[in-house]
């Protein structure tokens, strides 16, 4: 009789954490026999063999990178089209024991760069290697997320690019993080921008929206972008490139609130609107009327 192996032995074999084994179970993409009233999982070495064989990408894209005191794993089957976009884009995700993850996003213009066989193979190791980078500078911060654009055979960084529809933050300090949302245009024409930043803290696993103001009664900070401080800046005229700026305006912010010793708190922020237009945002003030309607 064949034997059975623990799912730990089973992860060994195949090189993928055991809860990727355990996520393939309850998905019936390798089904497990249960043993004992506990239903603790069994897999016959002859199964994971020819699950190997049959599924070389599952198992490639399933395993654990260790580096630097981090685990890095896939959060997508290597680099996949992108919805209603000419291209391809590649999740994945780090973390250890202090970080919740840290997330990667790595797009690719266009197919023409598979004309070599070899190049899907270099792009996950161009990816993974950029991630190893970043490790290594030991500046990650908890839910962070960076996104890197494919140039001239190498990975940059690209920050809050159209292709990435996910919220737009920045770390502030460990725990603490300022986040853009609801950007509008402020006329028919996009003569502006409004970005609404929230200042955010870690309490448990959940990220909770502080309030700042003299009397602790704000939540919300608006930030109104002149279109001409984009194009003076280089970046295109679009809600995206004014959270960048806005996000930038409200971690010089909270730096401003530094006392004597060097402590930061945005409970020292009194004032909940800026603009930024005449080549420099400034606190407590708003766009001129002509931009606002």
């Amino acid at each position: 009789m064949e034997k059975l192996l623990t799912i730990s032995e089973a992860a060994a074999l195949i090189n993928v954490h055991p809860e990727t084994l355990r996520r393939w179970d309850r998905e019936g993409t390798l089904v497990a026999l249960k043993v004992n009233d506990r239903g603790d999982r069994r897999y016959r070495e002859s199964d994971l063999l020819e699950f190997m064989n049959v599924n070389p990408d599952l198992i490639r894209y399933g395993q654990i990178v260790a580096h630097g005191g981090y685990s890095i794993k896939w959060d997508s089957q290597g680099f996949l089209s992108m919805p209603a976009n000419f291209g391809l884009i590649a999740r994945i995700v780090a973390y250890n024991d202090q970080e919740s993850f840290i997330g990667f996003a790595f797009a690719v213009a266009g197919l023409s760069l598979f004309a070599r066989t070899d190049q899907k193979d270099n792009l996950d190791k161009l990816a993974l290697d950029k991630i190893k980078e970043y490790i290594d500078k030991e500046t990650l911060s908890s839910e962070d997320m960076y996104t890197f654009e494919f140039s001239n055979g190498s990975f940059y960084e690209k920050e809050n690019p159209e292709w990435w529809h996910g919220k737009y933050s920045k770390s502030l300090v460990p725990g603490l993080r300022v986040e853009a949302s609801a950007t509008h245009p402020t006329t028919t024409m996009n003569k502006a921008w409004r970005v609404i930043l929230y200042f955010k803290s870690l309490q448990g696993d959940q990220w909770v929206t502080n309030t700042f103001g003299p009397n602790n009664e704000l939540h919300e900070y608006f930030v109104w972008v002149d279109a001409n401080e984009l194009g003076r800046l280089g970046l295109p005229n679009t809600a995206k490139s004014a959270e960048i700026l806005a996000i930038d305006f409200g971690i010089k912010r909270f730096e401003e609130t530094k006392d004597e010793n060097g402590d930061r708190d945005i409970a020292r922020i009194s004032e909940n609107n800026a603009a930024c237009v005449g080549g420099k945002c400034t606190k407590d003030t708003l766009l001129p009327d002509e931009l606002l309607s």
